[in-house]
């Protein structure tokens, strides 16, 4: 019925669309008007809800495209964010759907892949140091900042800035991918030794794919130990790393089964009081997820801080461990 015909309510002075969603008024209060003109004549104002006085009015649409706008200004300014889609008069329950419905991604997707475009493209063109990139683009700390980076892109920072985005291929190894539990993980296999396992598809572009014995050895291993029937392995494995970073894992890997340990009590294992932080990039180095458990190290206060997988990954894996103890 919309354009056919519009109404305007006299006790309110105004006029709206057939389909207006505002409460239905009371009959003899109602005027009928065949265009938009002759409601204006009559000294009518146009409803703010429904529009009448626009051609097209689309109210979800434009909200979409109001948030993506606005995500996109303040995408790095937490508060600020905040405030501008309050603004929005619509609940954030409600943006998210909207949005998701409109552009085919949730909110924090769409802010993670801004902000991740955002730090890849000053790494590349910039050479501000890598802990004003993360504040830059809303960070609060720079290793919530490197588990960010390195999960979406199988890099730390320094290590995309200095490989220009292309990760260095090592001619020596073979990578696959295997499906598990907790999604995809790629393994990555160096002569007789496993030489990588991370949790999504983390083949470099160039590389050599191919399932070895060694390689399906170890995602069986896996599967057992996220069924919850595996506590160890005897997988071989080959870690490369600087000697402290060597050292860290080394202590992280005698961490046992359905135990933690904080930053600090692994620093004080290798010998390095006080050098919680140092522990804390040398893990987020690991690139032996789960045969080298680091998701066993968590914070002083418990949290579980950081993690390569991602910190839902995290939760999972130490959820395993406290249902299915030794």
């Amino acid at each position: 019925m919309d354009g056919l015909f519009y109404y305007a309510v006299k006790s309110t002075g105004i006029f709206c669309r057939p389909s207006c969603k505002s409460k239905t008024p009371v009959r003899e209060n109602v005027v009928f008007f065949d265009c938009c003109e002759d409601a204006r004549v009559a000294g009518f104002r146009p409803c703010k809800r429904c529009r009448p006085d626009l051609a097209t009015y689309q109210p979800i649409a434009d909200v979409a495209r109001q948030t993506k706008s606005i995500l996109a200004q303040y995408y790095a300014q937490r508060q600020q964010l905040a405030a501008e889609m309050q603004k929005l008069g619509v609940s954030k329950r409600r943006i998210g759907q909207i949005f998701k419905a409109h552009y085919g991604v949730s909110l924090s997707a769409y802010v993670n892949n801004l902000k991740l475009q955002a730090a890849m493209q000053q790494l590349q063109e910039s050479a501000l140091p890598v802990i004003d990139i993360a504040y830059s683009i809303g960070f609060e700390s720079l290793s919530a900042f490197f588990a960010f980076f390195r999960k979406n892109t199988g890099m730390t920072p320094n290590e995309f800035r200095k490989y220009k985005g292309k990760p260095p291929l090592d001619i020596n190894a073979y990578y696959a991918v295997y499906d598990t539990p907790l999604g995809q993980i790629t393994i990555a296999c160096r002569g007789s030794a496993v030489a990588a396992v991370q949790f999504g598809h983390k083949i470099p572009s160039g590389a050599q794919e191919k399932r070895t014995d060694l390689m399906d050895r170890a995602a069986s291993a896996l599967n057992e130990y996220f069924s919850g029937s595996r506590k160890s392995f005897d997988i071989p494995i080959a870690p490369q790393g600087t000697p402290f970073q060597m050292n860290v894992w080394a202590a992280i890997s005698q961490i046992p089964y359905g135990e933690t340990r904080t930053y600090k009590e692994i620093a004080a294992a290798v010998g390095k009081p006080g050098a919680s932080r140092a522990i804390g990039m040398a893990a987020n180095k690991n690139m032996i997820l789960l045969l080298i458990p680091c998701h066993r190290v968590i914070g002083a206060d418990g949290s579980l801080v950081g993690y390569a997988g991602g910190l839902d990954i995290k939760e999972k894996l130490l959820r395993i461990e406290r249902n299915n103890p030794s």
